[in-house]
C-alpha cells in the first residue's frame, strides 16, 4: 500500500515520522489513513459512487471537490452522478511523487488541460503572503550570532531545513538500535534545537549529561531550550551550573546577561555581560555583549 503525506501530497517511500518534503508530523496520519484504507475495501465496489479526474484519471470519493492525486478541481463537482463499476485498465498510471512533478507532466490526449494561469496565480499568491511574514517577522534584521549563543529575538520560530528533519529521522532510528551511544544522543540534541523541537532536544540533552555531567556547552544549550520555551528560571539555573565547571565560558555568561534581561532582571544581567566583556572585549561574544551594555546606558538602565 501506498502512503502520501496529507499535507502536500508527496509519495513515502519509508516509514517517515517527518515529511521529507514539507516537514509535517506523519506518524499518526500515515496509521489513520491505513485505518481509512482498511475500511474503504471492505465496501462493495458496486455500491460506491465514483468521481474519476479527467486531468490524471484518479479515483476520487463523491464528496471531493478537488481530485486526490494532482489536485485539480473536479469539473463535474455538484451534479449527481451514477454509480460507477470499476473496470481494468480505466484507471490511468499515474506518478503522485510530489504535486511540483505533476503540475509539470504532460496531459493524456482527451483529458482537460491544467489552467497554467490559474496555477501561476497561486504560487504568486503563497510568495508574496509569504515575504510579507518574513518581512513583519524582522528576520532579514536579525544579526548573525555564533553557535550556543542566544538570539535576543525569540518571537519567531526557526526555519526547519528538511536536510536537518531527515537527519533527525536517521538518528532516532540508529539511537534506537544503540541507545548507549552518547555522542550520536548530543547530535540529535543539537539538530533538534536547531530545528526548534526543544522539548524533544532538553530530553536528550538531560540523558546526555546525566553520563556527561561536566560537559558546560551541552548544559547552557540546553539552557537556550529553556529559553526559547520561556521557562527563564530553569535556563538560568543550568547556565550557572554550566559556570560552575566553567567560568569563563564567554557565551555563557553572555547567555546569563541576555536571559535575565528577558526575565527582568536588569541588575544582574548587566552583572553577567560585564563578565562577558572582561573575558574577551573582541571576540563576538565580547561585542555583543558590549552592545547590550550600551543599550543599558542608553535606556537609563532600564
Amino acid at each position: 500500500m501506498k502512503n502520501f503525506c496529507p499535507e502536500c501530497g508527496v509519495k513515502l517511500e519509508k516509514d517517515y515520522r517527518f515529511c521529507p518534503n514539507c516537514g509535517s508530523q506523519l506518524k499518526q496520519g500515515q496509521e489513520n489513513a491505513e485505518k481509512d484504507n482498511s475500511v474503504s475495501s471492505e465496501i462493495p465496489e458496486e455500491k460506491t459512487a465514483k468521481i474519476y479526474c479527467k486531468n490524471c484519471g484518479e479515483e476520487n470519493d463523491i464528496t471531493n471537490t478537488i481530485c486526490s492525486s494532482c489536485g485539480i478541481k473536479l469539473g463535474n463537482t455538484g451534479s449527481k452522478l451514477k454509480q460507477q463499476k470499476k473496470s481494468t485498465g480505466s484507471k490511468k498510471n499515474v506518478n503522485t511523487k510530489s504535486y511540483k512533478n505533476e503540475a509539470k507532466r504532460k496531459p493524456e490526449s482527451g483529458n482537460k488541460k491544467l489552467d497554467t494561469r490559474m496555477f501561476l496565480t497561486i504560487v504568486a499568491g503563497v510568495l508574496i503572503i509569504a515575504a510579507i511574514i518574513v518581512i513583519s517577522s524582522g528576520v532579514l534584521n536579525k544579526p548573525a550570532v555564533s553557535e550556543g549563543n542566544i538570539n535576543q529575538d525569540n518571537s519567531s520560530s526557526p526555519s526547519v531545513d528538511l536536510n536537518s528533519i531527515n537527519k533527525i529521522n536517521e538518528f532516532e532510528s540508529q539511537l534506537k538500535n544503540n541507545p548507549n551511544d552518547n555522542e550520536l544522543r548530543l547530535q540529535l540534541a543539537h539538530l533538534q534545537n536547531d530545528a526548534g523541537f526543544y522539548t524533544k532536544a532538553i530530553t536528550n540533552y538531560k540523558k546526555y549529561l546525566e553520563a556527561n555531567p561536566k560537559d558546560a556547552d551541552a548544559r547552557i544549550d540546553m539552557g537556550v531550550c529553556y529559553y526559547n520555551l520561556r521557562d527563564y528560571p530553569t535556563a538560568i539555573d543550568e547556565m550557572k551550573e554550566a559556570l560552575k565547571y566553567e567560568p569563563k565560558h564567554q557565551i555563557g555568561n553572555l547567555n546569563l546577561g541576555i536571559v535575565n534581561l528577558a526575565a527582568g532582571n536588569l541588575e544582574k544581567s548587566k552583572e553577567w555581560l560585564e563578565k562577558a566583556v572582561a573575558i574577551n572585549p573582541n571576540s563576538e561574544a565580547g561585542k555583543r555583549a558590549e552592545e547590550l551594555l550600551k543599550s543599558h546606558e542608553n535606556n537609563g538602565g532600564n
